[in-house]
């Protein structure tokens, strides 16, 4: 069974990780988070007020 997706606003954060080609475990050591949040968080499943506009900012977004 799959888990609700909470915050579906997310979601086109996961594209740009992947348009990006650099690993989650890169990314969330560069904005300073685990990895498991940065999945939670692009996967819809957490908010996120915190991380989204620091890996928008590491991905070069807005």
């Amino acid at each position: 069974m799959a888990k609700e997706i909470r915050y579906p606003e997310n979601l086109p954060l996961r594209f740009e990780v992947f348009k990006s080609g650099r690993k989650m475990k890169e990314l969330a050591k560069a904005i300073g988070i685990s990895r498991e949040l940065l999945s939670y968080t692009i996967n819809g499943h957490y908010k996120g007020i915190n991380v989204v506009p620091k890996l928008k900012k590491e991905l070069g977004i807005e």
